[in-house]
């Protein structure tokens, strides 16, 4: 049995976006089957944490994992990601809130961990202490070490600029510009791939870092965000939809379909990560709709609870609309973060919490139905007051610029049913 061996996978910064696209990280065993991958025992190693998990590498051990997971608002300055490791044999996994960052990425050595944030990249110590500034730049996306002195990387600039960077003297030369993709380095030369835009088409391009020199491969004739990872046969990996292809070098016109998903939350795979043995292998995608929505739901409760009308606001659309308990109808984002300000202003412990029940997809609109349970709960001064009642939302369906699913809510209506406690009458 031929075994992949990992060279190196996407390190993507993200750009802030008015809604953050929900991913989720699994792993599974890998092995190869008559020339497809066999991927068996998959599992979500970010335990659906709503937001943004993304960035899977492997340690050199290959019994490590490091991925890049949300903790408060994201921006492009990678303040509102921290790095994660799981171990995989227990499934225990291990925050390191001081090494805040996009692309967490292992050391050679496997004892340190490099990010990226405000356009510059961090060593960090296991802990997740910052022990120094690697790059002397501030808009760095993506980067590719190669020894000391010469990084290939991706300037997050309006160009959208390949360069090789020595971090020693700080001389950066543009090699080529409209790229989409992390420079990824290729197996057993001085060289990186990257996709790029030429026209209205999507090209597979390879830098020569040794005879500074670029050329096009491929043209990639199937809808992708070219993100890619090489493997130890020298065939390239990048993913469709719920569907993984194989380039060959040698077949530069094909790409062979080699894995396809039937899970219903990876049916949008985005990037592919495999372990040094070739025996786990790595995959974000965007969650199920039904999936997205939940975790919204979820991300709502928790600004609730934090008393962040703005970012409850965020999750509508501009035009939403909401049916309070009280009867009060709220038109427009501006009117529903106000209402809740109020509420939050005059009620310091208020705290509402929805239960979704079910969550119908339209089968003819980019639209779904939510219906459930929610319960009130805030004190007065000659008591509580706990009410509940029953609620029902609309949903609508977006693609963000990136191009992926992502959905806000229409309308919320709440029917109050049931209220205990003293104040019940003054409320």
């Amino acid at each position: 049995m031929r075994r992949l061996i990992f060279l190196l996978v996407l390190l993507v910064a993200a750009s802030a976006t008015a809604q953050i696209n929900e991913t989720e990280v699994w792993v599974g065993d890998l092995a190869i089957k008559d020339g497809m991958l066999n991927v068996t025992h998959l599992k979500n190693v970010s335990e659906s944490h709503p937001g943004y998990d993304n960035q899977p590498l492997f340690f050199p051990n290959g019994n490590t994992l490091v991925f890049s997971s949300q903790v408060m608002e994201v921006d492009d300055t990678g303040m509102g990601v921290q790095a994660k490791l799981v171990d995989l044999p227990s499934g225990k996994i291990t925050p390191l809130p001081d090494a805040k960052g996009f692309s967490p990425t292992p050391t050679p050595d496997g004892m340190q961990l490099m990010v990226l944030r405000r356009g510059r990249v961090f060593l960090h110590d296991l802990t997740g202490k910052e022990l120094r500034a690697l790059t002397d730049t501030d808009t760095v996306g993506y980067y590719t070490p190669f020894d000391d002195h010469t990084w290939a990387m991706f300037m997050n600039d309006k160009d959208r600029r390949i360069v090789i960077y020595d971090p020693a003297t700080k001389k950066m030369d543009t090699m080529a510009t409209g790229a989409m993709t992390a420079p990824y380095r290729v197996p057993n030369q001085r060289a990186v791939t990257f996709v790029a835009t030429e026209g209205d088409k999507r090209v597979l391009r390879k830098l020569d870092l040794k005879k500074r020199r670029v050329e096009t491969l491929a043209t990639i004739d199937f809808p992708t965000g070219g993100h890619h990872v090489w493997t130890s046969r020298g065939t390239l990996l990048m993913a469709s939809g719920s569907a993984i292809y194989e380039w060959n070098p040698a077949k530069p016109t094909e790409w062979t379909q080699v894995f396809s998903s039937f899970h219903p939350d990876l049916m949008s795979i985005t990037r592919i990560a495999l372990s040094p043995k070739g025996d786990r292998i790595a995959l974000v995608s965007v969650p199920s709709d039904e999936t997205i929505i939940r975790n919204t739901r979820a991300e709502s409760n928790r600004w609730i609870a934090l008393h962040r009308p703005d970012r409850v606001a965020c999750l509508f659309k501009g035009d939403g609309t909401v049916t309070t308990a009280m009867g009060r109808h709220l038109q427009g984002r501006e009117a529903i973060e106000v209402s809740l300000a109020e509420q939050f202003k005059n009620r310091p412990d208020i705290v509402y919490v929805r239960t979704p029940e079910a969550i119908e997809l339209s089968r003819s609109d980019p639209s779904a139905f939510e219906r459930g349970t929610w319960t009130g709960r805030w004190n007065t001064p000659v008591g509580y007051v706990d009410l509940s009642g029953q609620y029902a939302a609309v949903w609508r369906r977006d693609v963000s610029s990136a191009g992926a699913r992502t959905w806000m809510l229409q309308s919320e209506v709440f029917v109050p049913l049931r209220c205990e406690g003293r104040a019940c009458d003054e409320r």
